[in-house]
């Protein structure tokens, strides 16, 4: 039985192939025409397999295919390069009987060989076209363009480039000596495509897949063929004897997003990570970044496969991307956890009701926390736009794991939006969290929310906005109905008072440690006992902040432990600030 490819190009008598007949097609009647033409896109998008499956059909036509490639080549030497180069153009030759004494050790030589061949229609594909050395790149492209304006006196019908889309600018430029190329596109698996994919599998084995499965696979990887087959090679390693259910897809998508080594994804996050702070923004930022190819930071990721042009925007196409690199970006340990309030007598049962999660406690415990930790509960010195999510990923995933359920990052289109899927047992959650800007866009994101509700076919869902606009005294909760879908929205308020970061002299540094401890030991202790408003809170840690002498600290801390409420506390405060 064939199998699942994972790496290098589909055999289709060895492995599951969509053999695209139409983009076959294509190359063939640009083959036809003697056309030279560039084949470009990222790593693991099926190039290879399209080349090959399109060799053998021009080969039925009496054409002469030969491939090559410039793999390793990058930092030879320009008399190595050439080398090499007449090793394997002598090599594939003789597939075909062909045998000259011609050698190649220079542009003109390449010229002259294929001279010797005029009897021949030579379809040349050169693989890999990114290692050419830079010491004969423009050398090769001028011989290329003079051979293209001269088929007459050679051999070569048909030339086709292929390779990484980081070479799409140097060889179609209007700058580059070989601008007579066009260019062929090997687009990503449809939806249909993959369906066809899987289909085969199903024929063969009688082994099926949830058609909710099919469907995932096709969301999370909008086609891209090397994480199609992966996904597709993995879930069958796991289930071998019964349908594929969305359970099943659920525990593959979360090994790939934290265990699995694959080198096409860690490729994407090591570029990602070059340029966080553009990535941040792109993520996690309110507004939409134009596509503009001449900005240094999307050209290199464009370049690299990581963004794409989506209606003019800077988008990632391919949702297990964006998921991966959130996760990649996240904290391994933000020390947060020892204060999200989780008493040691506490049961997490509070978090449980009618056989699932009470999302409602939960949220209202994140508020809790955020109140009580201020800025401290958001990394923005190191996480910038996405301190906010990760924020409330952590604290999320801390109850959800502690209840053995499982969360996994959402990536909707839209600028700014990112959620939180929660599994628990048979239940599924959606927390979709976004930065506030103003009351449109709030409206707006509950309508995005209910349609995105509709796809996932959930009835209700959870709004999380921070908002550093917002006080205690506006309303923080609301429940809409729109579409007939049940929105939760709950405001976080995040302007918070920013302790200065000037450097403090050695002689004051133990008194201000101690202050501070003495400081945040007030503020716990009436978080514990009254839980105050955040406006009242923050009134009460700014007066702290003034106070500087460690005994009306420590006479403060008494006052909150025996003060019956926060006024009478502030007023105990009120008589410090007044000495």
């Amino acid at each position: 039985m064939r199998e699942f490819n994972t790496s290098g190009p589909c055999n289709p008598a060895l492995h599951y192939t969509v053999m695209r007949e139409a983009l076959i097609a294509e190359g063939q009647e640009k083959v036809r025409k003697g056309r030279y033409f560039t084949l470009f896109a990222p790593r693991q998008t099926g190039k290879t397999t399209y080349f090959q499956l399109l060799l053998e059909a021009v080969k039925a036509e009496n054409f002469t295919p030969i491939w090559i490639s410039f793999e390793k080549l990058k930092t030879v030497t320009k008399e190595r390069f050439y080398q090499d180069l007449n090793k394997q153009l002598h090599k594939r030759l003789a597939e075909h009987q062909i045998k000259l004494e011609q050698i190649v050790q220079d542009q003109i030589d390449v010229v002259e060989l294929f001279e010797k061949l005029k009897a021949k229609s030579i379809v040349l594909v050169i693989d890999e076209f990114e290692g050419i050395p830079n010491a004969v790149l423009n050398e090769m492209m001028h011989t290329f363009r003079q051979m293209y304006h001269q088929k007459q006196d050679h051999a070569l019908h048909s030339l086709i480039l292929v390779g990484v889309s980081t070479i799409a600018e140097l060889i179609t430029s209007g700058a580059s000596p070989f601008n007579i190329a066009e260019e062929l596109q090997v687009s990503y698996f449809t939806q249909s495509e993959v369906n066809q994919l899987i289909e085969q599998y199903v024929h063969e084995s009688g082994q099926k897949f949830d058609p909710q499965v099919i469907n995932a696979i096709y969301d999370n990887t909008k086609g891209q063929p090397g994480l199609v087959c992966a996904l597709a090679a993995h879930l069958l390693k796991k289930i071998t004897n019964r349908t594929v259910i969305m359970a099943d897809f659920l525990v593959t998508l979360d090994y790939f997003l934290k265990s699995k080594y694959h080198k096409n994804i860690l490729n994407i996050i090591q570029k990602a990570e070059e340029k966080k702070d553009f990535m941040y923004r792109l993520l996690f930022g309110e507004s939409a970044i134009d596509f503009n190819i001449d900005i240094k930071d999307i050209a290199y990721l464009h370049a690299n496969g990581v963004i794409e042009n989506i209606e003019d925007y800077v988008g990632i196409l391919v949702p297990l991307y964006s998921k991966c690199i959130i996760t990649a970006f996240r904290p391994v340990s933000n020390g947060e956890t020892r204060h999200y309030g989780f008493k040691v007598n506490e049961s997490f049962e509070a978090y449980l009701k009618d056989g699932g999660l009470n999302l409602h406690a939960i949220l209202k415990k994140y508020r809790q926390y955020v109140r009580k930790r201020g800025f401290k509960a958001f990394d923005t010195e190191t996480l910038k736009e996405g301190a906010w999510h990760y924020s409330l990923d952590g604290f999320i995933s801390f109850f959800i794991e502690a209840l053995e359920g499982h969360t996994f990052i959402k990536v909707p289109s839209g600028a700014g939006r990112t959620d939180i899927l929660i599994v628990y047992q048979t239940n599924r959650y959606l927390i979709e969290t976004k930065v506030f800007s103003n009351n449109t866009l709030l409206k707006k994101g509950k309508g995005q929310l209910a349609e995105y509700l509709t796809s996932e076919g959930l009835d209700e869902g959870y709004y999380v906005v921070f908002s550093s606009l917002h006080t205690d005294e506006d309303t923080l909760y609301f429940e809409d109905k729109i579409k007939g879908k049940q929105i939760y929205t709950y405001i976080i308020c995040t302007h918070f008072p920013i302790p200065s970061r000037l450097p403090v002299p050695e002689v004051l540094k133990l008194k201000e440690t101690e202050l501070i401890t003495r400081r945040r030991a007030v503020l716990e202790i009436l978080v514990l006992r009254f839980d105050p408003p955040s406006s009242t809170y923050r009134k009460i840690e700014q007066d702290l902040l003034n106070l500087t002498d460690v005994a009306q600290l420590k006479k403060l801390l008494v006052a909150a432990v025996q003060s019956e409420d926060v006024t009478i506390f502030q007023t105990v405060i009120n008589q410090f600030l007044l000495k």
